[in-house]
């Protein structure tokens, strides 16, 4: 597994994708076009996020305009507690029908702990996580 991290940017990566703290308490992780994002992927991603937030109450905003594949186990365990340690809400942003399908099912079936919704344009997004993570201070 491939992993680097920026003590001066911020910015952690993995094989999948990368996280940057874009202000205080959101995090901004970009999916890696045609990534395979697997069990063992999902709990390093969640690793890297706990790392960079501190361990912190934090939102995500996350770039998913782009195509990937996430495996059954990682989409299962991703919406779960363990996953979404201090996690408040997560914005994911979309741009295609196709990842508009994947982000409903995920949402109506593996029921995410931390609130979700989809978007697809980045300053919307941000305006809910700001509003999110204000209403849970």
């Amino acid at each position: 597994m491939t992993e680097s991290f920026n003590k001066i940017n911020n910015l952690l990566s993995t094989r999948c994708a990368t996280f940057k703290l874009i202000e205080a308490g959101i995090l901004h992780i970009v999916l890696i076009e045609n990534s395979e994002i697997d069990l063992e992927e999902s709990k390093l991603m969640q690793q890297q996020s706990q790392l960079l937030t501190e361990g912190k109450k934090f939102v995500a905003l996350i770039d998913a305009r782009t195509k990937v594949f996430v495996t059954k186990e990682s989409r299962e365990w991703g919406s779960t507690a363990e996953a979404q340690k201090n996690m408040i809400a997560q914005a994911i942003l979309i741009n295609s029908l196709a990842n508009r399908l994947v982000g409903n099912f995920i949402i109506k079936f593996h029921k995410p702990v931390a609130k979700t919704a989809l978007f697809t344009d980045e300053t919307s997004a941000l305006k809910w996580l700001r509003t999110q993570l204000s209403n849970a201070k």
